[in-house]
Protein backbone atom coordinates (compact mmCIF):
# COMPACT_ATOMS: atom_id res chain seq x y z
CA UNK A 1 0.00 0.00 0.00
CA UNK A 2 1.29 3.50 -0.83
CA UNK A 3 0.44 6.76 0.94
CA UNK A 4 1.86 10.21 0.34
CA UNK A 5 1.83 13.72 1.80
CA UNK A 6 2.47 16.84 -0.26
CA UNK A 7 3.42 20.43 0.50
CA UNK A 8 4.97 23.28 -1.47
CA UNK A 9 8.39 24.64 -0.47
CA UNK A 10 10.23 27.73 -1.74
CA UNK A 11 13.95 27.40 -2.34
CA UNK A 12 16.14 29.91 -4.12
CA UNK A 13 13.13 31.93 -5.21
CA UNK A 14 11.41 28.93 -6.82
CA UNK A 15 8.61 26.70 -5.59
CA UNK A 16 8.72 22.96 -5.84
CA UNK A 17 6.48 20.20 -4.63
CA UNK A 18 7.65 18.39 -1.53
CA UNK A 19 6.24 14.86 -1.54
CA UNK A 20 6.81 12.17 1.06
CA UNK A 21 5.64 8.68 0.15
CA UNK A 22 5.20 5.86 2.62
CA UNK A 23 5.12 2.28 1.45
CA UNK A 24 3.56 -0.39 3.66
CA UNK A 25 4.53 -3.96 2.90
CA UNK A 26 2.42 -7.08 3.36
CA UNK A 27 4.27 -7.79 6.58
CA UNK A 28 3.36 -4.38 7.97
CA UNK A 29 6.83 -2.83 7.63
CA UNK A 30 6.99 0.75 6.43
CA UNK A 31 9.45 2.50 4.12
CA UNK A 32 9.49 6.28 3.63
CA UNK A 33 10.87 8.08 0.58
CA UNK A 34 11.29 11.86 0.80
CA UNK A 35 11.25 12.99 -2.83
CA UNK A 36 11.36 16.64 -1.79
CA UNK A 37 14.72 16.11 -0.09
CA UNK A 38 16.08 14.57 -3.28
CA UNK A 39 14.96 17.58 -5.33
CA UNK A 40 16.36 20.00 -2.75
CA UNK A 41 19.75 18.26 -2.60
CA UNK A 42 19.90 18.18 -6.39
CA UNK A 43 19.25 21.91 -6.60
CA UNK A 44 21.83 22.64 -3.90
CA UNK A 45 24.41 20.55 -5.77
CA UNK A 46 23.64 22.36 -9.02
CA UNK A 47 24.05 25.72 -7.34
CA UNK A 48 27.41 24.66 -5.88
CA UNK A 49 28.56 23.44 -9.30
CA UNK A 50 27.44 26.69 -10.92
CA UNK A 51 29.25 28.75 -8.29
CA UNK A 52 32.46 26.73 -8.71
CA UNK A 53 32.24 27.00 -12.51
CA UNK A 54 31.80 30.79 -12.28
CA UNK A 55 34.75 31.10 -9.92
CA UNK A 56 36.95 28.97 -12.20
CA UNK A 57 36.02 31.10 -15.23
CA UNK A 58 36.81 34.30 -13.34
CA UNK A 59 40.13 32.91 -12.10
CA UNK A 60 41.24 31.80 -15.55
CA UNK A 61 40.25 35.18 -17.01
CA UNK A 62 42.12 36.90 -14.18
CA UNK A 63 45.26 34.88 -14.95
CA UNK A 64 45.14 35.93 -18.60
CA UNK A 65 44.53 39.62 -17.93
CA UNK A 66 46.95 39.93 -15.00
CA UNK A 67 49.65 38.08 -16.99
CA UNK A 68 49.24 40.47 -19.92
CA UNK A 69 48.79 43.79 -18.13
CA UNK A 70 50.07 43.28 -14.60
CA UNK A 71 48.12 44.05 -11.45
CA UNK A 72 48.00 47.81 -11.92
CA UNK A 73 47.04 47.68 -15.61
CA UNK A 74 44.32 45.08 -15.21
CA UNK A 75 40.71 46.00 -14.51
CA UNK A 76 38.07 43.83 -12.90
CA UNK A 77 35.62 44.92 -15.58
CA UNK A 78 37.89 43.52 -18.29
CA UNK A 79 38.37 40.29 -16.36
CA UNK A 80 34.62 39.84 -15.89
CA UNK A 81 33.99 40.52 -19.58
CA UNK A 82 36.56 37.93 -20.62
CA UNK A 83 34.91 35.40 -18.30
CA UNK A 84 31.48 36.26 -19.70
CA UNK A 85 30.30 37.32 -16.25
CA UNK A 86 28.92 40.46 -14.64
CA UNK A 87 31.51 42.68 -12.95
CA UNK A 88 29.58 42.51 -9.66
CA UNK A 89 30.34 38.78 -9.45
CA UNK A 90 34.01 39.53 -8.81
CA UNK A 91 33.17 41.46 -5.66
CA UNK A 92 30.64 38.78 -4.70
CA UNK A 93 33.12 35.90 -5.04
CA UNK A 94 36.45 37.59 -4.21
CA UNK A 95 35.61 40.88 -2.44
CA UNK A 96 38.40 42.92 -4.12
CA UNK A 97 40.89 43.07 -6.99
CA UNK A 98 43.74 42.18 -4.64
CA UNK A 99 41.85 39.17 -3.29
CA UNK A 100 41.12 38.09 -6.87
CA UNK A 101 44.83 38.31 -7.75
CA UNK A 102 45.78 36.16 -4.76
CA UNK A 103 43.05 33.64 -5.53
CA UNK A 104 44.23 33.50 -9.16
CA UNK A 105 47.83 32.89 -8.09
CA UNK A 106 46.73 30.15 -5.67
CA UNK A 107 44.65 28.64 -8.49
CA UNK A 108 47.73 28.84 -10.73
CA UNK A 109 50.05 26.97 -8.39
CA UNK A 110 47.41 24.43 -7.38
CA UNK A 111 46.92 23.65 -11.07
CA UNK A 112 50.67 23.34 -11.51
CA UNK A 113 50.81 20.85 -8.64
CA UNK A 114 48.08 18.77 -10.28
CA UNK A 115 49.39 18.85 -13.83
CA UNK A 116 53.14 18.95 -13.35
CA UNK A 117 53.56 15.51 -11.84
CA UNK A 118 57.35 15.17 -11.91
CA UNK A 119 58.69 11.62 -12.20
CA UNK A 120 60.62 10.02 -9.36
CA UNK A 121 64.32 9.28 -9.89
CA UNK A 122 63.89 5.73 -8.53
CA UNK A 123 60.99 4.90 -10.86
CA UNK A 124 62.00 1.69 -12.71
CA UNK A 125 60.54 3.14 -15.93
CA UNK A 126 63.76 5.16 -16.25
CA UNK A 127 66.74 3.19 -17.55
CA UNK A 128 69.18 5.51 -15.75
CA UNK A 129 69.45 8.96 -14.22
CA UNK A 130 69.87 10.63 -17.60
CA UNK A 131 66.55 9.16 -18.72
CA UNK A 132 64.98 10.53 -15.53
CA UNK A 133 66.46 14.00 -16.14
CA UNK A 134 65.09 14.00 -19.69
CA UNK A 135 61.64 13.08 -18.35
CA UNK A 136 61.75 16.02 -15.93
CA UNK A 137 62.76 18.42 -18.70
CA UNK A 138 59.93 17.16 -20.88
CA UNK A 139 57.34 17.57 -18.11
CA UNK A 140 58.41 21.14 -17.33
CA UNK A 141 58.48 22.20 -20.99
CA UNK A 142 55.08 20.65 -21.74
CA UNK A 143 53.52 22.47 -18.76
CA UNK A 144 55.18 25.77 -19.77
CA UNK A 145 53.89 25.42 -23.32
CA UNK A 146 50.37 24.66 -22.13
CA UNK A 147 50.22 27.53 -19.61
CA UNK A 148 52.41 30.45 -20.76
CA UNK A 149 50.33 32.78 -18.58
CA UNK A 150 52.01 31.23 -15.52
CA UNK A 151 55.45 32.65 -16.20
CA UNK A 152 54.03 35.86 -17.67
CA UNK A 153 52.02 36.65 -14.54
CA UNK A 154 54.92 35.96 -12.18
CA UNK A 155 57.31 37.94 -14.38
CA UNK A 156 54.93 40.91 -14.26
CA UNK A 157 54.87 40.84 -10.46
CA UNK A 158 58.54 39.92 -9.98
CA UNK A 159 59.62 43.20 -11.57
CA UNK A 160 58.15 44.95 -8.53
CA UNK A 161 59.25 44.30 -4.97
CA UNK A 162 55.64 44.29 -3.83
CA UNK A 163 53.81 42.77 -0.88
CA UNK A 164 51.97 40.56 -3.36
CA UNK A 165 55.28 39.14 -4.59
CA UNK A 166 56.36 38.51 -0.99
CA UNK A 167 53.11 36.65 -0.36
CA UNK A 168 53.42 34.55 -3.53
CA UNK A 169 57.05 33.75 -2.77
CA UNK A 170 56.38 32.74 0.82
CA UNK A 171 53.24 30.79 -0.08
CA UNK A 172 54.38 28.96 -3.24
CA UNK A 173 57.54 30.01 -5.07
CA UNK A 174 60.07 29.28 -2.31
CA UNK A 175 58.93 25.66 -1.96
CA UNK A 176 58.87 25.10 -5.73
CA UNK A 177 62.34 26.61 -6.02
CA UNK A 178 63.58 24.12 -3.43
CA UNK A 179 62.23 21.26 -5.56
CA UNK A 180 64.04 22.68 -8.59
CA UNK A 181 67.22 23.06 -6.55
CA UNK A 182 67.09 19.41 -5.47
CA UNK A 183 66.79 18.33 -9.10
CA UNK A 184 69.75 20.54 -10.07
CA UNK A 185 71.84 19.18 -7.18
CA UNK A 186 71.12 15.61 -8.26
CA UNK A 187 72.16 16.47 -11.82
CA UNK A 188 75.40 17.95 -10.49
CA UNK A 189 76.16 14.85 -8.44
CA UNK A 190 75.52 12.65 -11.47
CA UNK A 191 77.87 14.76 -13.56
CA UNK A 192 75.11 15.91 -15.92
CA UNK A 193 75.51 19.56 -14.95
CA UNK A 194 78.70 21.43 -13.99
CA UNK A 195 79.45 22.13 -10.32
CA UNK A 196 78.50 25.80 -10.44
CA UNK A 197 75.96 28.02 -8.67
CA UNK A 198 72.73 26.12 -8.00
CA UNK A 199 70.52 29.27 -8.03
CA UNK A 200 72.04 30.24 -11.37
CA UNK A 201 71.37 26.79 -12.82
CA UNK A 202 67.79 26.81 -11.49
CA UNK A 203 67.04 30.06 -13.34
CA UNK A 204 68.88 28.86 -16.46
CA UNK A 205 66.76 25.69 -16.50
CA UNK A 206 63.43 27.34 -15.68
CA UNK A 207 64.09 30.28 -17.99
CA UNK A 208 65.05 28.01 -20.88
CA UNK A 209 61.87 25.97 -20.36
CA UNK A 210 59.51 28.95 -20.08
CA UNK A 211 60.83 31.90 -22.11
CA UNK A 212 60.11 30.36 -25.50
CA UNK A 213 56.40 30.35 -24.59
CA UNK A 214 56.34 33.47 -22.44
CA UNK A 215 57.58 35.45 -25.47
CA UNK A 216 55.42 33.56 -27.97
CA UNK A 217 54.36 36.70 -29.95
CA UNK A 218 58.03 37.62 -30.44
CA UNK A 219 58.93 34.05 -31.43
CA UNK A 220 56.18 34.04 -34.06
CA UNK A 221 57.29 37.41 -35.44
CA UNK A 222 61.02 36.67 -35.55
CA UNK A 223 61.10 32.99 -36.49
CA UNK A 224 57.72 32.53 -38.18
CA UNK A 225 56.95 29.49 -36.02
CA UNK A 226 54.16 28.83 -33.54
CA UNK A 227 55.38 27.83 -30.05
CA UNK A 228 52.07 26.05 -29.44
CA UNK A 229 52.66 23.71 -32.41
CA UNK A 230 53.32 20.17 -31.06
CA UNK A 231 56.25 19.69 -33.47
CA UNK A 232 57.80 22.97 -32.32
CA UNK A 233 57.37 21.93 -28.68
CA UNK A 234 59.08 18.60 -29.39
CA UNK A 235 61.96 20.42 -31.09
CA UNK A 236 62.30 22.67 -28.04
CA UNK A 237 62.35 19.67 -25.69
CA UNK A 238 65.04 18.01 -27.80
CA UNK A 239 67.16 21.16 -27.93
CA UNK A 240 66.92 21.77 -24.18
CA UNK A 241 67.68 18.13 -23.42
CA UNK A 242 70.76 18.19 -25.65
CA UNK A 243 72.04 21.33 -23.90
CA UNK A 244 71.35 20.29 -20.28
CA UNK A 245 71.90 16.53 -20.27
CA UNK A 246 75.56 16.08 -21.18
Amino acid sequence: MQMHNECRVTFGGADFEHRVERFVGKDGTQETKDFGRVVLETRVNLRVQQREATQASLLQAALEVFSEKGFDGASTREIAALAGAHNALIKYHFSSKDALWRAAVAFLFERQARELALPRPDDPVHADFRAYAKAVIRAVVVYSAKHPEHARLMMQESMRDSERLHWATDSFIADISKVSARFIEMCKREGILPNVSTPALVYIFVGAAQTFYTLAPEVRRVWNIDPSDPDVIEAHIEALTQVLVR
